[in-house]
């Protein structure tokens, strides 16, 4: 079957319920002997006062390389701007998804995705909403079966995502089980470009 032919295939994607010194300063003071009323002359030395520099110790900072965050993140297969990359992206960045899930982290999702990606916003929004409401998913709820790039429009790719969602549960802070996602196979269509040196989600469809 060829990659239009998979992409056109009719799928089913169930909804996904988704749902981050103290400074101490010491004194000391000296005092002179009561007993003592007379002065006592300076003793005076013949001995000429000698001067001994002593080396600047003060060395300059050595730079350090500063790394983009988001790309420290992305594993190097994910980086490679081949069709490989933008599939090991694809599955990476749902990967985040699950990982966001199951700790009620939305910045595993940060950086990955466009503004004009409304599907990925609203993931990243399920993901806020697990972590203000103190809930979690208790495994990946999400399996990528498969990855097919699909076509390709100048530097942007897109990559048919075929997944199939396990039902999990969703619990809260004290392990009650408040629901649990749906499961169901389906796909989605990912397409993505490069910004700020690295792949980005542009837009997150389901197949039809």
């Amino acid at each position: 079957m060829t990659a239009a032919a998979r992409a056109d295939r009719h799928r089913k994607l169930l909804p996904y319920a988704a749902a981050l010194v103290a400074l101490a300063t010491l004194g000391a003071c000296t005092g002179s002997d009561p007993g003592q009323d007379t002065a006592t002359p300076p003793v005076t030395s013949s001995t000429p006062a000698t001067t001994t520099a002593v080396p600047s110790t003060t060395t300059k900072p050595t730079p350090t390389a500063t790394v983009d965050p988001v790309i420290a993140k992305i594993p190097a297969a994910a980086r490679a701007k081949t069709e490989a990359g933008a599939q090991a992206f694809a599955r990476f960045f749902i990967e985040s998804l699950n990982t966001g899930a199951t700790t009620a982290n939305p910045q595993v999702l940060e950086g990955l995705f466009t503004p004009a990606c409304e599907t990925c916003k609203a993931m990243h929004d399920s993901l806020q909403t697990l972590k203000m409401k103190h809930q979690r998913h208790t495994a990946p709820s999400i399996k990528v079966t498969g990855t097919t790039a699909v076509a390709t429009t100048g530097s942007a790719r897109q990559v048919l995502i075929d997944v199939q969602q396990i039902s999990v549960a969703v619990i809260d802070s004290k392990g009650n089980t408040i629901r649990t996602t749906a499961e169901g196979p389906g796909a989605f269509v990912m397409t993505l470009g490069v910004a700020h040196g690295h792949w980005v989600a542009q837009r997150l469809q389901t197949a039809s």
